[in-house]
């Protein structure tokens, strides 16, 4: 199928300036820092704790149709509805969305009306997953996509030293596996390298820009200092007010705008499809959708992943990555991923 040449739209998002005023601790605080392309929150009253903006889970999910159940001094909450589930805990970054492992870019509190999340978690994470159509302006159809097989040349990546295996080499072969796939279902495929090359992290970014895809994804495997760590993880870019899930700690850079912001719910989108589908596909353990400022998300035009798909650290995921019928397994289940992406997107534009 043939590619379209065109900018992303990234210019859809309403500025929402939040009347009023919030309140934390006896002071008084202005919104006006915070009116920052909040089309899904609105102006659903927030409470500032530090510099984090919380607004009621209770009264947000219920915009969507889901009930809660939990207490005003239960510690879990539970919001469902016919077709989806969010499981939160107080004080925790982690939540469940339909049985899959998201992490939140601020941890979740109690307040005496139940539980309150961080309103940027709202806006850019929940609000994508329970009504993409909200954001149907900043995004266009699925056609090309880029693939990033990470590492190459100089570049090893992680390795698995007493089986002699090398990240860069096994990231190239699930590329060309997904490229296959995905060129068999009529998506125009393109790829940052095609032989054991190196590429620096800008290049790649400033490739992929040229080449205007609708989705970027980057593959790469993992390691951890223990041995015994495994399981797949996704991420996607950090929004703008948030801190990335490996940070302790907020940082100035956090308040930095990245070109890949422009496209913060369908990155979220894309990132928790692919997550869900390697999950049921490979049934490795969840490690989660997690946040990042990675050189290639940060700098992303389109849609953009990055996928760590095992752990060469680990003998027994390693052993599995190894062998060319579980890389298939990968290419497939990111190639569903996609393509689950791609449907969505289809069906919150209007038909031609």
């Amino acid at each position: 199928m043939g590619a379209t040449r065109g900018r992303m739209r990234v210019g859809g998002f309403a500025r929402l300036m939040v009347v009023g005023v919030m309140l934390c601790g006896g002071a008084i605080f202005s919104s006006q820092a915070w009116a920052d392309d909040f089309i899904a929150v609105g102006d659903q009253p927030t409470v500032l704790v530090g510099d984090v903006a919380y607004l009621d889970a209770d009264r947000f999910f219920s915009r969507y149709g889901l009930s809660s159940k939990g207490g005003a001094k239960a510690d879990a909450w539970t919001f469902s509805s016919a077709w989806t589930t969010i499981e939160l805990n107080a004080d925790s970054r982690e939540c469940r969305f339909n049985e899959q492992r998201v992490f939140l870019g601020s941890g979740v509190i109690k307040r005496e009306q139940g539980l309150w999340i961080d309103r940027v978690d709202a806006e850019k994470l929940f609000a994508p997953l329970l009504k993409a159509a909200t954001y149907a302006a900043s995004v266009r159809p699925v056609r090309k996509i880029v693939i990033d097989a990470g590492h190459g040349g100089k570049d090893g990546g992680t390795r698995h030293a007493e089986r002699k295996l090398n990240e860069k080499t096994f990231t190239l072969d699930v590329a060309e596996r997904l490229g296959a796939i995905l060129d068999q279902q009529g998506y125009e495929v393109v790829f940052t390298r095609t032989r054991d090359e190196y590429i620096g992290l800008k290049e790649r970014a400033m490739f992929a820009r040229a080449a205007q895809p609708d989705v970027f994804v980057s593959l790469h495997f993992n390691a951890a200092g223990r041995a015994a760590v495994k399981g797949v993880e996704t991420y996607v870019l950090t929004p703008r007010h948030q801190r990335s899930t490996s940070s302790a700690a907020s940082d100035a850079s956090d308040h930095n705008v990245e070109s890949g912001n422009a496209t913060d719910p369908w990155n979220v989108l894309l990132g928790y499809e692919i997550h869900r589908a390697l999950g049921k596909q490979l049934g490795a353990p969840d490690r989660g959708l997690k946040r990042a400022r990675f050189a290639v998300l940060r700098l992303a035009e389109c849609p953009a992943v990055l996928v760590e798909a095992g752990y060469l650290s680990n003998d027994q995921e390693a052993q599995k990555i190894a062998t060319p019928a579980y890389r298939s397994e990968i290419a497939q289940a990111v190639a569903t991923g996609i393509v689950a992406y791609a449907n969505t997107v289809l069906s919150v534009l209007p038909r031609p």
